[in-house]
């Protein structure tokens, strides 16, 4: 079993459409070729780039025999937790935290948990073009959900537009949410985290009607989906990307000032999933909730309709 696979390679050496047959080549193809090359390019002339690595999550790393016809599907996701702004930290990238100064978001490995009352934002990308949704439910010690809700998209965000390309880079919670980050906080003793399931799908969900706020879904509805288009999926953390501050590039990307291009920061995760061609993309974003922080009493959760 490969505990870490070196994904040291320069930006645009892999041919597009070869899978390499050694576990390390695949998964570097994965952020490579399937993720890296699928970004416009940069104005400036390209860096030398920097070697890359990733390290699997999880005991069993899928292998290329595992993967469905046509070119790996991924998406990436970055958690961001803010934390009071250093000196060196872009100006662009703080935050005003009415009576609490300027706050700056810095990266959190995937599968870190994070302390009750981390305030924290999530950005997402997906090399393959279509519909972002994402959902959330409570997570509870007996492994139970709670109900589902549609987080986004919202007409309160670029009017409900929730359409994503390599590149572009969704905010959630938006710039545009007051406020504009989530506190976590358990709403009972054993609530022990929440899950983000996110869908990429090549067209809107029809049965979908979206509102101002988070949109409450039945458990059918949601199990619908996960019953159609939930498949295996791999998760790979950047190493040494965590405690990174968002880079002003990373903040005009989310704030749609601009796609990231092939120069700029990969995301801090990436999750590979074996989906079939045309098939929606679903996986689940895990946010375990630990001890608290004197953040605990700050507001978790954005506004629900009923």
């Amino acid at each position: 079993m490969l505990k870490y696979l070196l994904l040291a390679i320069f930006l645009g050496f892999i041919p597009a459409a070869t899978l390499a047959q050694r576990p390390d080549e695949a998964t570097r193809d994965l952020w490579d070729t399937a993720f890296v090359q699928k970004r416009p390019e940069g104005k400036k002339p390209a860096k030398k780039p920097q070697p890359v690595r990733y390290r699997v999550v999880g005991k069993k790393p899928l292998t290329p025999a595992a993967t469905p016809a046509g070119p790996p599907a991924v998406v990436g996701v970055t958690i961001w937790r803010l934390r009071p702004s250093k000196t060196a930290d872009d100006q662009a990238v703080r935050q005003l935290i009415y009576e609490q100064g300027e706050w700056t978001p810095e990266r959190v490995n995937g599968d870190e948990p994070l302390s009750e009352g981390s305030r924290v934002q999530l950005t997402i990308e997906s090399p393959r073009a279509g519909y972002l949704y994402v959902f959330d439910r409570e997570v509870y010690a007996d492994k139970t959900y709670g109900e589902p809700y549609l987080i986004f998209p919202t007409l309160a965000i670029n009017a409900g537009d929730n359409k994503v390309s390599a590149g572009r880079v969704v905010e959630i919670p938006s710039a545009q949410d007051k406020p504009s980050y989530y506190t976590l906080k358990k709403s009972r003793s054993d609530h022990d985290g929440e899950a983000l399931t996110v869908i990429v799908s090549d067209k809107p969900l029809s049965d979908l009607i979206i509102g101002r706020g988070a949109l409450k879904v039945s458990a059918d509805q949601f199990n619908s989906y996960v019953a159609k288009w939930g498949v295996l999926t791999q998760q790979l953390e950047l190493e040494n990307g965590a405690g990174a501050a968002m880079s002003k590039a990373e903040k005009n990307a989310a704030l749609g000032k601009g796609a990231l291009t092939r120069e700029d920061s990969l995301p801090q995760t990436i999750y590979r999933v074996l989906a079939k061609p045309n098939q929606p993309l679903l996986l689940t974003i895990p946010l375990s909730i630990g001890a608290k922080t004197e953040l605990a009493n700050e507001k978790s959760t954005p506004e629900k309709e009923q």
